[in-house]
């Protein structure tokens, strides 16, 4: 199905470590690429579907071992595979549905009909927990999902077919301990062991920012960090038991224990101006760009709603079993975001936000901020 493609190991055979131009691998041409993410072939299950082990570009899809793939010496390349085809005016557009309160946003303009206002079909597709969800994004099986943007920039500056067309809110993330813990800032957590729901997860993108500017080095081989995957409903439990020193994801599972007030916040993301963003399949925009703008317009209109309708969509997620949580719990959460959908000022966010993704290690220091900004962010002539 795929394979790995190996470039000779010479000085100058190696790739450009700045973003790929004519002939190069590119978010662009990525779509002609095959290569592995993994030399693993898979296994078939019973019931059919193809099944691939976890490879090691999806355990560690922010990692030393994946940057070191696309932006270190060139011993190999990897690409995913990409979009099957673009689905055609009588297909329905599947997006991403995940389990997060967060996802608000797609809700509202789900169920409140924008997306048949704009005249497209949409359904939700709800991923498992093992499921990469960029991959799946990449590779078309899905249209589009909502992301923490920060996620998203070194799988699409490793040739994950994606854009990134708006951001939808505020806040969501979250870095949990004890109340009893020791751990007063970030710098305090070099040496311990911290649950997340995986290493693809929007919460280990961020929070490697900031432990990176506090000195600790977050890469899973051989950090500072021992990291431990834990699913997100079982957060709060592995922290009281103690099987970590703290938990980190999106909401609502690092909150529960904080509401139950056995736990506390240590850090959120809570200051960025955005969190989530829409992020579609690379080809659909390419090639459909009318419906892609139509798409993230609607999704944008889906987050001004939620604000003054929160009871509302709080009921909506838990009724719909969108979300493992109690209503009041999704009110509370909800209630901490700020709902204020852009896409040119999320172009406008996300420069520094890269500049500040350097220091984790994931992307090359010396990147282009700016290009690397071009390269994640389709321009579909929105004006919000």
């Amino acid at each position: 199905m795929s394979k790995t493609v190996s470039s000779p190991s010479s000085a100058s055979s190696a790739p450009d470590p700045d973003i790929p131009e004519k002939d190069e691998v590119t978010a662009e041409n990525a779509a002609q690429i095959l290569a592995a993410d993994d030399d693993d072939p898979g296994t078939t299950d019973a019931e059919g579907p193809r099944r691939r082990r976890p490879s090691r570009r999806t355990l560690l899809t922010v990692g030393g071992l994946a940057a070191a793939a696309v932006v270190g010496t060139g011993a190999y390349l990897t690409i995913r595979r990409t979009n099957q085809g673009v689905v055609g005016a009588h297909e329905a557009l599947p997006l991403v549905i995940g389990g997060d309160i967060c996802a608000a946003p797609l809700y509202a303009a789900y169920h409140q009909g924008f997306f048949d206002d704009a005249g497209l079909k949409v359904t939700l597709a709800r991923t498992q927990q093992t499921e990469d969800t960029k991959d799946g994004v990449g590779a078309g099986k899905y249209i589009g999902a909502p992301g923490i943007f920060f996620s998203w920039l070194e799988p699409i500056y490793n040739g994950l077919n994606a854009k990134l067309t708006a951001g939808l809110h505020a806040g969501c993330l979250r870095l949990v301990v004890n109340n009893d813990a020791p751990y007063q800032s970030l710098a305090d957590l070099k040496g311990t062991t911290i649950g997340v729901p995986s290493l693809s997860s929007s919460a280990f993108a961020y929070f490697a920012i900031g432990l990176s500017e506090a000195g600790i080095n977050v890469n899973p081989d051989g950090g500072d960090i021992t990291w431990r995957t834990v699913d997100a409903d079982s957060l709060g439990t592995a922290l009281a038991d103690g099987q970590v020193d703290a938990i980190m994801g999106s909401d609502p599972g690092p909150l529960l224990p904080v509401f139950n007030g056995t736990a506390r916040e240590l850090a959120n993301n809570d200051a960025e101006e955005f969190c989530c963003s829409v992020a579609l399949n690379g080809d659909f925009v390419k090639k459909q760009p009318k419906e892609a703008k139509a798409l993230t317009e609607a999704w944008m209109k889906g987050s001004a709603y939620v604000p003054d309708h929160i009871d509302e969509i709080a009921k909506l997620e838990v009724d719909n079993d969108y979300v493992a949580a109690d209503q009041d719990v999704v009110v509370r959460v909800l209630k901490t975001y700020g709902f204020k959908a852009s896409a040119s000022r999320f172009r406008a966010a996300i420069e520094p936000g890269i500049e500040k993704f350097k220091g984790t290690g994931f992307i090359k220091a010396d990147i282009s901020a700016q290009r690397l900004t071009d390269a994640v962010i389709a321009d579909l002539g929105i004006k919000d």
